[in-house]
């Protein structure tokens, strides 16, 4: 089981209210670039803003992209790195691909080969969700991540070509950051863990969100994995909060992205009758939650790369997290039954019995990229 994840989150969460009151100090700023030149290997400055002494935070509320390069200067869908740099640091604050970071697989830049690419393909072009959107071939790439900072920010892009930047970001001074209905203190930062091209065992774990001390709030999850065997779609996603009792995030893998039966509202294969084999996603995105990539049979391999917004489900915690996903899972009430990956009791004080599910968790390990904000 192969896994790439990209986790979104707050940390410094403390209590407050949804209302943002507007005061003369709340101000727009931004800037834009057009077919601006960048150079191969050079770390190319995309925005900066120092803000003046006023009430903060001051914050991104969003960007836009259009990025071209390769063989030739107008070629599509170059993917990029792009970092963030808050306060003056030297260190990035936040550092991802382009692509990803916009809830675009990684499946979506191999090549004919099976070989990570600095192109990305997007089928589904246009489609939108409430934080991020992808609504032209070769560009607009666009989030509405929310990303506060104190006093000033750069933002930069680096390729591995020559190319072209079409490129805007915008936010506003002393604009304090709601989630889902949540305001945030004005000490909350986003941060970023990623766990790139990740090798999970079978019945392995995989640390979303390591284990973390203080208060924060989960914001996003985006995962690529891939395994010669369908059963980590199986596993659930389990949150440890604050001490308390496991809180299972999902019965398997595919409903934690509010589908079901191994995403089967895809477009099927020509030879599976019953949607087992799938090689697109495009019924499958929600507003705050969606499906990039799908290809495989079941048993298998199956491949698949997927995003949610947590906004209308806040995950929340004061003290300590952690945030796991199975590749595939052991434990349940009734190990007679076929096909389950985990089985819940009702009481989430109850401890799971040890035994298996009907299914074997399989020969194989799988691949996973993946990342939470």
């Amino acid at each position: 089981y192969n896994v790439g994840v990209v986790v979104l989150l707050w940390g410094c969460v403390g209590a407050g209210t949804s209302a943002v009151l507007l005061t003369p100090g709340t101000r727009t700023f931004g800037n834009a670039l057009k077919s601006f030149p960048y150079a191969a290997n050079t770390e190319q400055l995309l925005f900066e803003f120092t803000a003046v002494p006023g009430a903060q935070p001051h914050t991104i509320t969003e960007q836009w992209f259009a990025i071209f390069g390769g063989a030739n200067t107008y070629d599509r869908n170059a993917d990029a790195r792009i970092r963030v740099y808050l306060e003056n640091g030297t260190a990035p604050a936040l550092d991802y691909q382009l692509f990803f970071g916009h809830a675009i697989g990684v499946q979506n830049c191999f090549d004919a080969d099976g070989k990570l690419t600095n192109t990305c393909v997007d089928g589904r072009v246009p489609w939108a969700s409430t934080d991020v959107q992808h609504m032209a071939h070769g560009g607009a790439l666009k989030n509405t991540y929310r990303i506060p900072f104190s006093s000033s920010i750069r933002i930069t892009l680096t390729m591995p070509v020559n190319g072209l930047i079409y490129y805007y970001a915008r936010g506003m001074t002393s604009l304090p950051v709601v989630v889902g209905g949540l305001q945030l203190p004005p000490n909350a930062r986003l941060t970023l863990h990623t766990n790139w091209n990740v090798t999970v065992p079978p019945l392995g774990k995989l640390a979303l969100v390591p284990p973390r001390n203080g208060s924060g709030l989960l914001y996003a999850t985006m995962w690529s994995a891939q395994s010669e065997y369908i059963g980590f779609m199986e596993g659930c996603v389990r949150a440890e909060i604050d001490g308390g009792p496991t809180v299972f995030m999902s019965s398997g893998t595919e409903d934690y992205f509010e589908s079901a039966n191994f995403f089967n509202g895809g477009q099927k294969g020509p030879n599976d009758p019953k949607g087992n084999l799938f090689t697109a996603a495009d019924e499958v995105t929600s507003p705050e939650s969606g499906v990039s990539y799908l290809n495989g049979t079941n048993p298998g391999p199956y491949s698949m790369s997927a995003y949610k917004f947590h906004l209308s489900d806040p995950v929340v915690w004061w003290e300590t997290f952690e945030l796991t996903a199975s590749n595939y899972d052991t434990g349940g009430e009734d190990p007679s039954v076929s096909g389950m990956g985990c089985i819940v009791p009702p009481n989430p004080t109850h401890s799971l019995a040890p035994s298996a599910c009907g299914r074997t968790p399989g020969p194989t390990s799988g691949d996973v990229t993946s990342g939470a904000f």
